[in-house]
């Protein structure tokens, strides 16, 4: 008679003992990065700010011509 079931089937796992060669991607991709400077980052910033700065006003300045010059048109008809 035969035991049928996991009890007649046992195997061994090995495992690797080699576990001291395991690089370790996250401290190297961390070393590799150069260090930012704040006060590029900064100026950056100030520019893209000034052109924006520079659009609105451009837009608020045509706006109120157009007012202005609508206004002008309607109290001469």
């Amino acid at each position: 008679m035969q035991i049928k079931g996991f009890e007649n089937k046992t195997s061994t796992i090995e495992t690797p003992n080699d576990s001291g060669n395991i690089e370790k991607p996250f401290e190297n991709s961390a070393k590799d990065n150069p260090r930012v400077d704040i006060n590029v980052l900064k100026s950056k910033l100030r520019e893209k700010e000034n052109t924006v700065l520079k659009k609105n006003i451009t837009i608020l300045v045509g706006c109120l011509v157009l007012i202005i010059v609508a206004g002008i048109s309607v109290t001469y008809l």
